[in-house]
């Protein structure tokens, strides 16, 4: 009994691994009829050989000394390559370009930096107590600081140098 048992396993099993490798060929058999989205190989061309053995060179590395249409050709070819590859690009700010030789360029540079430095009335009486300016007062045109005018209006000639101190003693008439 025990051979039999044995006998029958091994026959069992050896069957049930025939019909996996079965089906599994009959599953994978219609699917190399598919290309699932490869190209077909191309043939590759074959060379032409001159009579003296040597392969001929293709038209496309020959010079077109003379051959106006292919000179044409070739150059409208690179030209149609070169703004392929233009058009993949991002264009570069003003900002960032080399402006040598580009007026618009230099131009809009000098207007950004200009208007950095643009002063108004309107900006400089403008209150900002968040950033320390509580509003621009007066103004005065004669090169003093606040600081300075403060002393001179205290009279402390001792802290004053220079245009300061100068002011302080025409106005007390000393000078």
């Amino acid at each position: 009994d025990g051979e039999k048992i044995v006998v029958t396993q091994a026959s069992t099993a050896g069957s049930t691994m025939f019909v996996k490798v079965a089906a599994l060929a009959l599953l994978l058999a219609p699917a190399s009829g598919f290309s699932f989205g490869k190209a077909p190989a191309k043939k590759a061309a074959a060379a032409t050989t001159n009579a003296d053995g040597t392969v001929a060179t293709p038209l496309r590395w020959k010079p077109a000394f003379g051959d106006y249409a292919a000179l044409e050709a070739r150059q409208a070819a690179r030209a149609e390559k070169k703004a392929a590859v233009k058009d993949g690009l991002v264009p570069t700010p003003l900002k960032f370009q080399f402006a040598f030789g580009k007026p618009e360029a230099l131009a809009a540079r000098r207007a950004e930096r200009l208007a950095k430095w643009e002063w108004s009335d309107s900006f400089l009486a403008r209150a900002r107590p968040d950033l320390n300016n509580y509003g621009a007062g007066e103004f005065y045109d004669d090169g003093l600081t606040t600081l300075e005018r403060n002393q001179i209006a205290a009279g402390k000639e001792a802290y004053l140098t220079g245009g300061a101190k100068l002011r302080l003693k025409v106005l007390r008439g000393e000078i």
